[in-house]
């Protein structure tokens, strides 16, 4: 059924196009829409430009190093680090939660990943924000 249609459908345009004038385009077409093309501003690509450029990865391996070698070098490790170093919190405030806290210790490797990743979060957030406000 549907062939019978289409068969229709394109002997119908086919009558259609017979009595159609054929149409050419201008004699300097090509020449007006060359000069047209070569008027239109191509795009510039953007040059690669990295999020975090090679002097801060030279700072933070100097930061890495050094801190690994202080921790090598340094005296005898100690194995725990109080979270309320210098300050009696029960006295304080004489609650449970501060009776809690006093006795959480870390170890002193916790504590300076939990500071590298502090700062690394600290130094990244505005970067990135940066770049891409900068676009």
């Amino acid at each position: 059924m549907k062939e019978d249609e289409n068969k229709e459908l394109e002997q119908l345009i086919g009558k259609a196009m017979k009595n159609m004038p054929l149409e050419t385009p201008s004699f300097d077409f090509t020449s007006r829409v060359m000069a047209q093309a070569a008027i239109t501003p191509k795009k510039a690509i953007p040059a690669y430009k990295p999020i975090l450029p090679k002097s801060f990865w030279l700072v933070s391996a100097i930061i890495i190093i050094g801190l690994i070698s202080y921790v090598y070098f340094s005296g005898t490790p100690e194995e725990n680090v109080s979270v309320s170093y210098g300050v009696n919190l029960e006295q304080a405030y004489n609650s449970k939660i501060s009776h809690i806290t006093n006795q959480i210790n870390f170890s002193k490797t916790t504590m300076y990943a939990t500071v590298a990743l502090l700062l690394a979060m600290l130094i990244q957030i505005p970067l990135i924000r940066n770049h891409f406000q900068g676009k």
